[in-house]
């Protein structure tokens, strides 16, 4: 069972610690939270028709709050004052000390639920989101969106994991990798090939070992590989395995799937699987011609992909410098969102601009909103910044 908990609290920097301890804790698979640091946000949330589990927030947030709030929810004031005690209660609700040991914290948000830890495997999540991002032509920025994308979810409470199908990952323009020797994307590929761990037996492969954190993305990702034949030689059927067994594995609510070319493999199995995916344009002929030509041949009963291919499809047109008014490759569902063009991306140093920059941002969450939430309904409705 999975509490779904409404934190609201001052400072936004309080919140994404704690989200990013969340993720990385057994509490993960009990509590989802959204979190808000507006009065006003929170406010709107909670007038609307999602009912939480339990609201903890600052006194200031719940008064105003309980003035129109639901009764019968319950909540916690989190309180600052450092010699209270760890838990206790109020008039109609419970105080829990706002500045504790995480775990400690987590638990009394569990006592607040009415829920008991259960210290066993992992359940899977009610649903996982495979979001697949393609492009017809190629420098669409398909990659920095992408990016962008997994960092805002991630912000948002989201677990996410970012897969990059690139033949040579560019990823690493923008990211600096971790340290560490765990084993990477290589490896996985190796154990997929050769049988892996079910060739003695064993089970499947445990996806947690290959994996790593970007703490800069919010997100989850593999370590790219060092020989991008290894990205040449893996198959469709590969592919397809690893976003089975990801989305499988009950750790993720959004896999973000990165391609390269369309041609590819990689890209056709995304393609096939992704029950979500979003089309990148440019704002010019030559993008919205090529993007036409491959929708018409995929409607083709020739083509092998499936009949519902392009009502899975969404389209956003990037690097806009005007308005958009016609319909992205006359696909009838018109344009999930537009994308600025940002002139300071030219600039040498390019790098970490691109996932800071506020009018790209702005432009990204709007994208999320429109295609994200009609797919995960409630989880985009908060924001921990």
């Amino acid at each position: 069972m999975t509490a779904r908990i409404v934190l609201a609290v001052r400072e936004s920097e309080y919140i994404e610690p704690l989200l990013h301890y969340l993720h990385h804790s057994e509490y993960g698979e009990m509590l989802r939270i959204t979190a808000f640091s507006r009065l006003d946000t929170f406010m709107e949330f909670m007038k609307g028709d999602e009912i939480p589990d339990a609201v903890a927030g600052d006194p200031s947030f719940i008064e105003a709050w309980l003035v129109e709030g639901r009764s019968t929810v319950p909540w916690a004031v989190l309180s600052d004052a450092g010699d209270l005690p760890n838990a206790g209660n109020v008039a109609g609700g419970m105080r829990i000390a706002k500045y504790q040991a995480l775990p400690s914290l987590l638990e009394s948000v569990l006592q607040l639920c009415d829920l008991k830890r259960v210290r066993t495997a992992a359940a899977p999540k009610e649903q996982t989101l495979l979001l697949g991002v393609v492009s017809a032509s190629g420098s669409s920025g398909k990659t920095t969106l992408t990016l962008n994308m997994a960092k805002q979810l991630g912000a948002l409470g989201l677990s996410v994991f970012y897969l990059n199908l690139e033949s040579v990952d560019s990823s690493g323009l923008y990211l600096r990798m971790p340290g560490g020797n765990a084993p990477g994307f290589e490896r996985l590929l190796y154990e997929l090939k050769a049988g892996g761990e079910n060739k003695g037996g064993r089970g499947k492969p445990l996806w947690k070992d290959y994996a790593f954190r970007h703490d800069s993305l919010r997100c989850d990702a593999f370590r790219p590989v060092e020989n991008f034949r290894e990205m040449l030689q893996m198959s469709r059927q590969d592919t397809l395995e690893i976003l089975e067994g990801l989305a499988a594995s009950g750790s993720y609510d959004v896999i973000i799937a990165d391609t390269g070319s369309i041609e590819e493999e990689r890209a056709q199995a995304v393609l096939h699987r992704c029950g979500l995916l979003l089309w990148v344009l440019k704002n010019e002929q030559v993008s919205r011609h090529k993007t036409e030509r491959w929708l018409t041949y995929f409607d083709s009963p020739h083509s092998g992909m499936p009949p519902e291919l392009r009502g899975r499809s969404r389209f956003v047109m990037n690097c806009c410098t005007e308005a958009v008014n016609d319909n992205p490759a006359d696909a009838g569902t018109g344009l999930a969102g537009t994308l600025p063009y940002i002139p300071s991306w030219g600039m040498q140093h390019y790098g970490e601009l691109c996932l800071s920059s506020p009018q790209f941002i702005a432009g990204v969450q709007q994208l999320c909103r429109s295609i994200i939430e009609p797919a995960l309904p409630g989880v985009f409705t908060g924001s921990s910044a």
